[in-house]
């Protein structure tokens, strides 16, 4: 998706991660049909009062290109990390997405279809975005194909780019992050499974239908964890990094931390089984699984409490499951199967087969 230079295909490349708080990097090697994690590394900004209070935790975490260059370099450096082919993630609220059904046609005739759809859906100028565009449902009788169309903003583009150049790598490709999490996400045994992918975030919440390893739709919604953090220090009077530490180490366990969890989590279940229960309207087909990515699913109880609230079976992203690593990373590995998991699927974007 958005493709920048052509791509060689290399025996190593990055994913990099851009979030609201931390910047991921995963550096993999391709042997064959085998993905080795090779290197990886992480640069956390400490939650600050200001920051949460005010909402703008996106702008004034990495205020310019030129912090976040800094700090994908700062990472590089201090991991070690030697490959310089990156793919780079987009934020999901930065992205358009729509889904739409064409009329009976060739595959060669969508093109023409999606630029006036796109008109019709994009609340900008199309001269002024990058679209991109894959089917989804095959067409049937009388019926045209679902498309799934995906726009991004040119200047968002063009800020990768200064931000690559910056970092000094070489920047392949950027994409939509919520393709990267179904790429490194979905197991096998899920491919023809109806699947939620739920990427909690700290300003906001992705949720995305896949089945047959395709995504459907998406929803972009504005439950965060820095909402939950910011409730949790008022309601008990601490710090706000003390109220992190508390969600992520006990977490449900706790009756009072609980109840105080679930009057906000609440929030975000309920918009799960709405999206849950309108793709089974729409499509008369059930979803049969969620899975939790993102740093704060790791809040302890959380899956049960998904399971408990939306009657569907939840449990934790197993990304690292296809990929090869040093068995004394096991426990680091439970980490960062939910935190790393567009990281890694940027990283494996270019290999065709991942086993």
């Amino acid at each position: 998706m958005f493709n920048i230079p052509f791509f060689n295909k290399n025996k190593n490349a990055l994913g990099v991660d851009i979030g609201s708080s931390s910047i991921k990097i995963i550096e993999v090697s391709f042997d064959k049909d085998r993905v080795n994690l090779v290197n990886y590394g992480e640069k956390i900004i400490p939650i600050n009062k200001a920051d949460v209070s005010s909402g703008n935790a996106i702008d004034s975490v990495f205020s310019s290109s030129s912090s976040i260059g800094e700090a994908i370099k700062d990472v590089i450096k201090k991991a070690g990390i030697k490959t310089k082919d990156a793919t780079l993630s987009i934020p999901s609220f930065m992205s358009f997405f729509t889904v739409f059904t064409a009329p009976p046609m060739s595959k060669e005739e969508v093109k023409t279809v999606v630029q006036f759809e796109a008109k019709q859906h994009i609340p900008m100028p199309l001269s002024e975005v990058a679209l991109d565009w894959s089917i989804i449902e095959e067409g049937s009788t009388g019926k045209g194909p679902k498309i799934l169309l995906v726009a991004v903003p040119n200047r968002t583009i063009d800020q990768y780019q200064e931000i690559s150049q910056i970092a000094g790598i070489n920047l392949l490709a950027v994409e939509a992050e919520v393709f990267s999490l179904a790429r490194s996400v979905i197991q096998e045994s899920d491919i023809a499974k109806t699947v939620l992918l739920v990427n909690i975030g700290f300003q906001n919440t992705t949720i995305a239908v896949v089945e047959n390893g395709l995504i459907k739709s998406t929803y972009n919604t504005n439950f965060s964890v820095m909402n939950i953090i910011k409730h949790l220090a008022t309601k008990l009077g601490i710090e706000y990094n003390e109220a992190e530490k508390l969600i992520m180490e006990i977490g449900f366990s706790d009756e009072k931390l609980s109840s105080v969890l679930s009057s906000k989590i609440n929030i975000l279940t309920s918009e799960t089984k709405q999206v849950a229960d309108s793709f089974s309207r729409s499509y008369r087909r059930s979803v049969e699984k969620i899975i939790l990515t993102g740093g704060f699913a790791l809040i302890p109880g959380v899956c049960e409490f998904f399971t408990k609230n939306t009657g569907i079976p939840t449990e934790l992203a197993n990304s690292f499951s296809k990929i090869n690593y040093d068995p004394s990373l096991n426990k680091i590995i439970n980490e960062m199967n939910s935190r790393y998991v567009v990281a890694l699927g940027l990283a494996i974007r270019e290999f065709k087969k991942i086993k």
